[in-house]
């Protein structure tokens, strides 16, 4: 007896191959992708949706251009603190977030769901970025192999 007809849009296998483009092609289902890239210059982060799988790692963008990603499974403890940012604890290294409105950026990184942090010039994002909006205005990483 094959269990196919027990396999739905939930199942594992099934969401993986919807993925990749392998599985039936539903209108309804291309409705919950969700990019992991930041929609504009002007976000902050970006979040998969609740119904696709925890993101492997975090990936930290800095306004020069360089990038460095983490993975979520060596984060120990993440702390926040509205008049000092975030801080993300991986173990031998220590990531700081800094700027406004951070509050759903921690919910994102504490389920797991950010895929990507973006670093803004703090001049720049109070020129395009509205008040309300989540901005980081700094990124911090110590180096584990300096002392």
């Amino acid at each position: 007896m094959k269990d196919d007809g027990f396999r739905g849009r939930f199942d594992p296998a099934t969401r993986l191959a919807d993925l990749r483009g392998e599985g039936k092609n539903n209108a309804a289902d291309d409705e919950d992708i969700v990019e992991a890239e930041p929609d504009s210059d002007t976000e902050a982060f970006s979040v998969i949706s609740a119904d696709r799988q925890q993101k492997l790692m975090v990936e930290f963008r800095f306004k020069d251009g360089n990038a460095k990603a983490r993975a979520y499974s060596y984060c120990v403890g993440i702390d926040y603190n509205p008049s000092e940012g975030i801080k993300l604890d991986f173990g031998e290294q220590e990531v700081k977030l800094y700027g406004r409105n951070l509050e759903s950026l921690f919910a994102g990184l504490v389920s797991q769901r950010v895929a990507v942090v973006r670093e803004m010039d703090r001049l720049h994002a109070e020129a395009t970025v509205p008040e309300k909006e989540t901005v980081v205005t700094r990124i911090e990483m110590n180096d584990p192999d300096k002392p």
